[in-house]
């Protein structure tokens, strides 16, 4: 039967926290790369209204016609700006997220380092007592050889 040291069980509790924040930085950086191409799509559509209107300026287009598209840039304007700050917080949670993963990487990386000197000074302990316990039976045969 095996045991399992403290330093094993902390290192598979961080093993399990940076499964767990790995896959919620792959949730933001979906997430990241869907706002951007909804902000780029967003940058699309006011050029598209934008460029109608300096078209159809020069040509007798109503003034209702030229608030309405005016209405709809200053509708997907409003919209990219909320876009805009929803990204910000994504990639601040995605920078936090990041942190949170070096950390209990330089943790693991410690709880092995740790778990592998223990396991080291405990296989020296075991070398060192079968040799007296070899010496002990060398010793044994010796004196009994003698007498």
């Amino acid at each position: 039967m095996k045991t399992t040291t403290a330093w094993e069980i902390l290192a598979e509790r961080e093993t399990a926290a940076l499964g767990k924040l790995s896959q919620r930085k792959r949730s933001l950086s979906l997430e990241k790369e869907h706002l951007e191409k909804r902000i780029k799509d967003i940058d699309k559509y006011i050029l598209e209204y934008t460029s109608g209107l300096e078209e159809e300026t020069g040509t007798e287009w109503s003034m209702q016609k030229i608030n309405s598209n005016m209405k709809m840039v200053t509708q997907l304007a409003s919209g990219r700006k909320e876009l805009e700050k929803i990204h910000k917080e994504c990639q601040l949670a995605l920078e936090m997220v990041t942190s949170g993963i070096m950390k209990h990487q330089e943790e693991l990386l410690k709880f092995n380092k740790v778990g592998e000197n223990k396991r080291f000074k405990l296989d020296l302990i075991e070398k060192a007592k079968e040799n007296k316990e070899l010496d002990t039976l060398a010793l044994n045969g010796f004196i009994s050889g003698q007498r």
